[in-house]
């Protein structure tokens, strides 16, 4: 029995990082880290995850509650994923409270979801609580149902029992089983049986020496999927585990569908669209080592995937794996790398425009880089033509090359993607007598036409306004709606081409009809002629049919007050035109083609844009030459907001670590959100490591009414 009775244990969504207990002596046996927990809070009673286990109590000891009881294994995590969590906590500064969460699926760390129930059935006994529990077996109850049926002193009760392993507590949680899961993509794929020269080089040389991170840069088509699988194959031999990380949800069906017909029956994915009950069944399956190989999104890199032996992290390039909705504000690709050091294990970055600060750390010697420079025998090239919209008279929505070059398609019967990032109808709505422009009253953004509901939208808050007749500003009628979004494209490629079958894939489509895996079908199989998509169309999705990508507006976000700008609308025209894997062409609309990113996309020469950027980023103290941190404040008084942040950063340079640089306070791009202003503060800084000594601001005391975020890391500053 071991001597380490106190416990700390992570109680979640209470702000403080752990609060410590006593294990009884009856309890100790069971009592490991990550083991979860129910402890006496407050005037409840509430889970929590044991953090450390150590001989000697922090506080006095008469002070120090009892644990109640350690729910059943299945749904504990490991010390290893223990020790992810604090290095979390520390560089993303957030509480291990607001951490802890992100490693269970629902209601397993919930307050109050669970029952007491009997060991096994036909238990004797003329003690009114146990027959109860052996009439209602096997199911049984709360706390709160058991005290209102024999008292309070129930729970000593209970906890002799549970000393004897009479009674046992159980998760009140569902968990559906695999027969009933539908882990069936839609789309049938074509996999090669054996590695080219090229790619069969690369899985040799990784296994000869593997290096704790590579990037495996690979242009669009060299078959990167398939090179993962093998090297997962021979993971698997070796009595592991694999996690293939994607970007969107979107992708998982695809990348699962892949992976499914190389290795059946030892593959799940997980994301957070799937029910809490399958989420728990997934995560006991993968934890005893049922499955073998996890797809999935950022919140599957949390499962205590057992004998996990190598990380694949496909198109690491993508925002989508930095989390900005909530605290911790984590990168799922460093919170990986960090797990692949923990775990003494590989992690595969894959990109065919690889994140400017993994190609760059490629040359530090951080990384080490494997290239895949041939496209694989079936695939080939697209032609990529710029049209300068600068040359046309009138403003045109789609060219006249454009327009003749989709017909040519649909004459042959190919198939044709229009790429806008950016949805909607119209962008906003201007009064043409004033001038004016209606922007969201609660935020400062302009509010954008949605056609399907003939209303404004708001996209910061959901906002929405009916259109006006005349304008508030000076009482004109004259008000026209201007700017474009996939909307209006739709309606435009309707009118060109009535007879076309055709859909729109946005964010809008998207949460309109959930993951729409018919309108892909369809397009795959070739019903659907034309696709008109943002961002969402370009994230890996392969169809064989397809001709011609049109890029509606390729300077969409190259005028951002942001220095990724630049990088992001490159690795976006080029992953768009990687759709195309059987020739055909890409036409990219513009009126700024001398810009950095269309030049060199449209050559799909990523190297010579990421020398070029880099010189430039250098030049101005941004990633990777320099961290950032962004500090962000709202509330109701702007005033108020600097005043506070202004006292934040004489903390901070008080701090005075070598090459830190504080900028601001100044207001936040968006001034407004929601009805708050927001204020921030630019931390600029050279030792990656220096956001550990910043937890002091997890202790700063503000007003109830000013909010606080930090985010580590950005991934853009608007």
């Amino acid at each position: 029995m071991s001597s380490k009775n106190f416990a700390k244990v992570i109680i979640p969504h209470t702000r403080l990082d752990y609060f410590t207990y006593k294990v009884p002596r009856q309890l100790m046996d069971t009592a490991a880290v990550g083991s979860v927990v129910v402890v006496p809070f407050m005037k409840t009673h509430s889970k929590g995850v044991i953090y450390e286990l150590s001989e000697k109590s922090d506080l006095p000891e008469e002070k120090v509650k009892l644990v109640e009881a350690i729910m059943t294994p299945e749904f504990s995590t490991s010390s290893e994923y223990i020790e992810l969590a604090k290095w979390i906590s520390d560089y993303y500064v957030a509480s291990l409270s607001e951490v802890i969460p992100l490693f269970f699926p629902p209601g397993i760390v919930e307050r109050g979801s669970y029952i007491y129930k009997l060991a096994k059935k036909n238990i004797e006994s003329k003690i009114p609580l146990l027959e109860y529990l052996s009439k209602i077996y096997p199911r049984g109850a709360s706390l709160k149902t058991l005290q209102k049926l024999f008292g309070s002193g129930v729970t000593k009760i209970l906890s002799e029992l549970q000393a004897e392993g009479v009674v046992i507590l159980a998760d009140k949680v569902k968990i559906k089983k695999y027969r009933k899961l539908d882990f069936t993509s839609v789309m049938p794929i074509h996999i090669p049986e054996e590695p080219t020269p090229e790619q069969n080089k690369l899985i040799q040389e990784f296994f000869k020496d593997r290096p704790s991170v590579s990037l495996i840069f690979g242009i669009t088509g060299s078959g990167k999927t398939r090179v993962y699988s093998w090297m997962i194959e021979k993971i698997l031999e070796e009595g592991k585990s694999a996690l293939v990380m994607v970007p969107e949800i979107a992708l998982t069906p695809q990348v699962f569908n892949y992976f499914n017909h190389i290795f059946k029956g030892q593959v799940v994915y997980y994301h957070s669209r799937l029910s809490q009950s399958e989420r728990r069944w997934i995560f006991k399956e993968v934890r005893e080592g049922n499955k073998k190989i996890v797809i999935g999104p950022r919140s599957s890199l949390f499962l205590p995937i057992k004998n996990l032996g190598i990380i694949v992290i496909d198109e690491e390039h993508d925002s989508s794996y930095k989390e900005i909705e909530k605290n911790p504000a984590y990168h799922a690709r460093d919170v990986a790398i960090k797990l692949g050091e923990i775990l003494k294990i590989p992690i595969i970055l894959g990109s065919a425009s690889p994140s400017l600060e993994s190609y760059y750390k490629t040359s530090t010697g951080e990384y080490h880089m494997y290239k895949l420079t041939e496209r694989v025998p079936q695939y080939r090239s697209p032609e990529i033509g710029i049209i300068d919209l600068r040359k046309r008279r009138g403003e045109y929505l789609i060219s006249i090359e454009l327009l003749n070059e989709i017909q040519k398609n649909l004459n042959e019967n190919k198939q044709v993607i229009l790429f806008l990032n950016r949805r909607g109808h119209s962008t906003f709505l201007m009064c043409t007598e004033c001038g004016n422009i209606f922007q969201c009253p609660h935020c400062s953004v302009n509010l954008v036409f949605h056609k399907l509901d003939h209303r404004l939208h708001c996209h910061i808050c959901n906002y929405t306004y009916q259109i006006p007749e005349i304008c508030p500003n000076c009482g004109s009628m004259k008000l026209k709606l201007r700017g474009t979004g996939t909307q209006k494209v739709e309606e435009a490629v309707k009118n060109y081409f009535p007879d076309v079958e055709m859909a729109r894939f946005d964010l809008d489509a998207f949460l309109k009809e959930g993951l729409n895996e018919k309108a892909f079908k369809d397009f795959f199989q070739g019903k659907l002629k034309l696709l008109v998509g943002t961002k969402m169309v370009g994230k890996g999705f392969d169809f064989p049919g397809l001709g011609l990508v049109g890029v509606i507006n390729a300077d969409i976000g190259l005028g951002l007050p942001d220095f990724r700008a630049e990088e992001k609308v490159f690795q976006l025209i080029l992953q768009i035109a990687g759709r195309i894997r059987t020739g055909g062409k890409v036409l990219i609309q513009t009126y700024n083609p001398e810009s950095r990113a269309i030049k060199y996309a449209s050559a799909m020469d990523y190297e010579s844009f990421a020398e070029s950027e880099l010189k430039e980023r250098e030049q101005f103290a941004y990633p990777p030459f320099y961290n950032l941190t962004l500090l962000e404040f709202s509330g109701q008084n702007t005033e108020d907001l600097v005043k506070h942040a202004e006292s934040i950063r004489k903390r901070l340079l008080d701090i005075n670590p070598s090459g830190l640089e504080v900028l601001g306070p100044v207001p936040s791009p968006v001034a407004k959100k929601g009805g708050n202003y927001f204020v921030r503060l630019i931390l600029k800084y050279l030792d990656r490591n220096f956001p550990l000594k910043l937890n002091f601001l997890k202790d700063i005391k503000l007003p109830r009414n000013i909010t606080f975020s930090i985010d580590v890391d950005p991934q853009d500053l608007l």
